[in-house]
């Protein structure tokens, strides 16, 4: 008796496997997008209490990185550890090729983030309504951003959601970039930390606690549900340590948490897909 209960069972665990939305790890549902106009995703499960941080950077050869640089991701990988959370890195196939970023990329990998790329050489991929990167062009671009990941040991399927360069995209480039195998994302509208390059000369400038204000607005008002939180790893040159968005990563954290806020990261989009 004992014997074909056992076996009965068994086959009703195969055959239960087999339905959809069985066999996933408990509470990894299919998620939720928001998407834009062009259809990117800019918001992830709204209906769930969680932020997406995201961190990108680029560095620029031609001034040895003096404007664009991958310069904060020891500062926000130290905070992330330091606080317990996860976080989801989109540096360029450029900063993978630096001496000093070898060991902090390794990091990201080691300490359980989620590691994509943001192109290889930051192309402007659209301007004023005109596709500027034709599929050619960047088919081969990401063939060299995913060489970079490669040699970290990662393959395609542990890195396909990317955020597009200058975290700007069209509807062909989208397709394009789809067409390679890969998921788009964006920052949600609302907070304004990538403003951070500006200086008090621009018009568009922002300060540190301008942008903190903002975020803490956006979160009376509407909530963050999903949010996809943008902060640059990145050291702009003529910005004090306080107006860098990063040094304020372990106050962001603290508060978001206080409020009820968890953290989740691309890993868990994936993870959920499957």
């Amino acid at each position: 008796m004992n014997l074909r209960f056992w076996s009965w069972l068994a086959v009703a665990v195969a055959v239960l496997a087999l339905l959809p939305g069985c066999g996933k790890t408990a509470g990894a549902s299919a998620p939720v997008f928001v998407k834009d106009d062009v259809g990117i995703v800019r918001r992830v499960n709204p209906d769930e209490k969680n932020v997406y941080l995201v961190f990108t950077a680029h560095f620029s050869e031609n001034d040895n990185g003096y404007f664009e640089n991958f310069d904060g991701i020891v500062p926000v990988l130290n905070t992330l550890q330091e606080k317990g959370v996860k976080g989801s890195f989109f540096p360029t196939g450029v900063c993978f090729v630096q001496p000093q970023y070898q060991e902090p990329i390794q990091r990201i990998i080691d300490e359980g983030h989620y590691l994509s790329a943001h192109s290889y050489a930051h192309l402007v991929l659209c301007e004023n309504g005109e596709t500027l990167v034709s599929a050619d062009s960047l088919a081969r671009d990401f063939a060299l951003m995913e060489e970079q990941l490669k040699r970290f040991g990662l393959e395609k399927k542990q890195y396909y959601w990317l955020i597009p360069p200058y975290e700007t995209c069209d509807v062909a480039s989208r397709q394009n970039m789809e067409a390679l195998g890969y998921k788009l994302l964006n920052p949600s509208p609302g907070p304004i930390f990538g403003f951070d390059w500006t200086t008090p000369d621009m018009p568009s400038y922002k300060t540190i606690d301008q942008m903190l204000d903002r975020l803490w607005e956006l979160e009376e008002s509407e909530g963050l549900n999903g949010l996809i939180l943008l902060i640059h790893a990145m050291n702009y040159p003529e910005k004090e340590a306080y107006e860098r968005p990063y040094n304020h990563l372990g106050e962001i954290i603290d508060t978001l948490k206080a409020r009820g806020y968890g953290f989740r990261t691309f890993k868990d989009v994936i993870a959920a897909e499957q």
